[in-house]
């Protein structure tokens, strides 16, 4: 598996399995193999299986917390990072990846308090910088907050278009569509093909009055994701 020879290692799994039937770590490493193949249903019950053997078994809990939330169950999602929290507080990740499942449940005050408790382990964590910043944007009332985190995020990464763009996001949420235009652009620069940069572009072209250069890039984002449907959302009020 370390190796990137996935098949093999599940011929190895299935094989070792028949011989050691309640060893939770090859359950463990056969819903990591899963997972890598796209067969997230069969990594779920790896990991299940791993942890039913083994409830103490902290990356199996936190391993299953992730396929979860990959296959849109949420909720089961925090009670996997929860577990694994409990048996192991100072999980800087698990907090990040809780915080993530608390914010798409709309939870924002759990899922900021979780960024938070991972940044108190581990400072220099730049994407719970960011996600962080994306919480706080989400509340008109702390966009300052949101600022702050995303600079922190971009000293420690400073090569991130999507950090970019959710800070020109933030900026156009300020009102000050000059600095956010030039926060898209450099997301732009980065990753030429992301269609939000593209819209949130459109958006800071709009909010500055430069309608044409709004609809090119409007335009732009559309040809790169046809489903993109807050294409044309608009911050100003």
């Amino acid at each position: 598996y370390s190796n990137g020879q996935i098949q093999e290692a599940l011929d190895a799994v299935k094989t070792l399995t028949k011989d050691y039937p309640n060893e939770p770590l090859l359950y463990n490493i056969s819903g990591a193999c899963y997972k890598e193949i796209g067969q997230l249903e069969a990594a779920a019950k790896g990991f299940e299986k791993a942890v039913a053997l083994k409830p103490d078994y902290i990356e199996a809990c936190f391993n299953l917390g992730v396929i979860h939330r990959e296959l849109g169950q949420l909720d089961d999602a925090v009670k996997s990072y929860e577990k694994a929290l409990a048996l192991k507080p100072d999980y800087a990740e698990a907090h990040y990846n809780l915080g993530n499942s608390l914010k798409e449940l709309g939870q924002l005050e759990d899922a900021i308090k979780s960024y938070e408790n991972a940044l108190a382990l581990k400072p220099d964590y730049a994407e719970a910088h960011n996600n962080l910043g994306t919480a706080f944007l989400s509340d008109f009332s702390q966009l300052d907050a949101a600022v702050n985190c995303y600079e922190k995020a971009l000293s420690l990464m400073p090569e991130n278009a999507d950090t970019y763009s959710n800070l020109g996001m933030a900026y156009m949420q300020l009102d000050q569509p000059g600095i956010a235009l030039k926060c898209c652009k450099k997301a732009l620069s980065l990753e030429p093909d992301s269609a939000d940069a593209h819209n949130n572009l459109g958006i800071a072209f709009k909010q500055l009055g430069q309608l044409d250069e709004a609809l090119a890039s409007y335009e732009s984002a559309i040809a790169l994701d046809s489903n993109l449907d807050y294409v044309f959302s608009d911050y100003t009020q």
